[in-house]
C-alpha cells in the first residue's frame, strides 16, 4: 500500500475571497469513506455574465489561487509547447509509482469547493498525446463532481481508449450507469461543455457537447442523497493504482480553458475553439444494432454474427468476406475495429470509420455495394467492435459499442 502524501496547496489570490472548506477523498472510489480533510482554497467569486471562473494559463502566475492535488514535481506543470488557444496549457502527469495525494494516486486541480447552485455549466479542452496516453483496459477519472463523502456520483472517464460518463444509478446508489461518449482522439484537442442540473432525484440532468456537437442528453439523479452539492475537479485520478498495476504505468494529458458558471451562462460563453452546432443530434431511441456476415463477392447478406460464431468459407462460398452493420436508418457513420487472436490476447489489425451506407467492415467503393478492396482474412479467431454515430465524423455516439468474437475456417 502506498504512503499518503500531504496535499500540494497553492492558495493566494489578491482581491478575491479565501474560504475554508472540508472535503474527503476516497482510497477506493467504490467505497464510501467518511474521512475528511480541511483545506484552504481560493474561491473565485468574480461574476461576468454568469461566468464564475475561467483559466487559460496565459497569465504570469496561472495557478494562483488554484488548489492542486499531486505528490510529485511533475504532477502539474504549465507548458508552452502545447496549447488549445494562446500559448500555454496545463500538463497533468501521473505514474503508477507516484506517492498518494489526498488518499489516492492523482494529479488533479480542485476548481471549486462547492457548486454555488444546482444549475451549472462547466467546460474545458483536453489533449491526449499518443505518446503518454496509451491504451489501458482500466478506467480513470479526468473530471469529477464529488460530494463531501464517497466516490464521485458523476464523472467523466476513460477506458480502452474510449470516453464515457459514469453516473450514479437511479435504481441503486451503490451501482453505476455508463454512458458512451465516443473514442478518444489522440494528438488532437477535444473541447467539452457540460450543462448539469445537480440533483439526487429524477429531475437531475446532464447535457454534454463535444467539439460543439451535442453528444448526450441524460435525465436522472447525479448526486447521492442527503450530502449536498459537489465540488469539481479536473486532471487524472486512477484509483486502481492505489493498490495494483495496469496495462500502462504513465498517464499524461493536457488541459486548457477550464471554466464554470451558473445558469446565466450560455454555451457560447464556454465553447471557444469549436464551431457550435445548435441542432440536437443525439439519438436516444435507436434500434438495436447487429452485425451480419456479408458475401462481398455476390453482394448478399448471409447470417447474423453471434458471439462465438464459426464462419466456414466453404459454406459462405467465397473468401471475399465482410461484415455489414445493420443499424438505425438515422446513423451517419460506423466505426469498426478488428482484432486477431495472438497468444493469450488480441492484436488490432484493422480499423476504419465508414461514413456512408452501406456500413461494412472493409468499406465499399462509394457506390452502395459491398466492394471491400483486397483484404482477405486467414483462418483463426477474431474479435470485432462496432460503434455507431449520428454524424459522419464519428463524434456523436449512438448507444454503446458492441463486440463479438468469431472464428474463420
Amino acid at each position: 500500500m502506498k504512503s499518503i502524501t500531504n496535499l500540494t496547496c497553492k492558495s493566494f489570490l489578491a482581491g478575491l475571497t479565501t474560504v475554508f472548506f472540508a472535503s474527503s477523498c476516497q482510497l477506493d472510489e467504490s467505497q464510501q469513506l467518511d474521512e475528511q480533510e480541511s483545506t484552504e482554497v481560493a474561491d473565485v467569486t468574480t461574476k461576468l455574465s454568469g461566468l464564475l471562473f475561467s483559466e487559460d494559463f496565459e497569465g504570469d502566475d496561472p495557478l494562483k489561487g488554484i488548489h492542486t492535488q499531486g505528490s510529485e514535481d511533475y504532477s502539474l506543470r504549465i507548458v508552452s509547447w502545447r496549447s488549445f488557444e494562446g500559448d500555454k496549457s496545463a500538463m497533468f502527469r501521473l505514474t503508477s509509482s507516484d506517492e498518494m495525494a489526498a488518499n489516492g494516486t492523482r494529479s488533479e486541480v480542485l476548481v471549486n469547493s462547492k457548486a454555488p447552485s444546482q444549475d451549472m455549466w462547466y467546460s474545458f479542452a483536453v489533449y491526449f498525446p499518443e505518446d503518454g496516453y496509451e491504451y489501458d483496459k482500466s478506467n480513470e477519472s479526468i473530471s469529477q463532481w464529488r460530494q463531501s463523502s464517497g466516490g464521485p456520483a458523476l464523472s467523466l472517464r476513460t477506458s480502452k481508449d474510449e470516453l464515457y460518463l459514469r453516473v450514479v444509478s437511479p435504481k441503486d446508489e451503490k451501482k453505476w450507469e455508463h454512458l458512451n461518449l465516443g473514442p478518444i482522439i489522440k494528438d488532437k484537442w477535444t473541447e467539452f461543455a457540460f450543462r448539469v442540473h445537480h440533483s439526487s432525484g429524477s429531475d437531475g440532468s446532464v447535457e454534454i457537447w463535444r467539439d460543439g456537437n451535442k453528444v448526450l442528453n441524460y435525465n436522472g439523479p447525479n448526486l447521492y442523497k442527503g450530502i449536498g452539492l459537489p465540488h469539481w475537479k479536473v486532471g487524472i485520478y486512477k484509483s486502481i493504482w492505489n493498490y495494483t498495476k495496469t496495462d500502462t504505468d504513465v498517464r499524461t494529458l493536457y488541459m486548457d480553458n477550464i471554466r464554470y458558471g451558473d445558469e446565466n451562462v450560455s454555451l457560447s460563453d464556454l465553447v471557444t475553439g469549436s464551431a457550435l452546432n445548435l441542432a440536437d443530434g443525439v439519438i436516444n431511441d435507436a434500434k438495436e444494432p447487429k452485425l451480419i456476415i456479408a458475401n462481398a463477392d455476390t453482394e448478399s447478406l448471409w447470417e447474423d454474427l453471434h458471439p462465438g460464431k464459426i464462419i466456414y468459407f466453404s459454406r459462405l462460398g467465397t473468401k471475399k468476406f465482410s461484415l455489414y452493420a445493420d443499424v438505425d436508418k438515422r446513423i451517419k457513420s460506423v466505426r469498426f475495429d478488428l482484432y486477431q487472436q495472438e497468444g493469450d490476447g488480441y492484436k488490432l489489425i484493422h480499423s476504419m470509420l465508414d461514413g456512408g451506407y452501406p456500413f461494412l467492415l472493409f468499406g465499399d467503393d462509394g457506390r452502395g455495394n459491398f466492394y471491400y478492396g483486397n483484404r482477405f482474412l486467414k483462418s483463426g479467431k477474431y474479435r470485432v467492435e462496432m460503434a455507431a454515430f449520428a454524424d459522419e465524423k464519428g463524434i456523436i455516439p449512438v448507444g454503446d459499442k458492441m463486440s463479438s468474437t468469431f472464428k474463420i475456417y
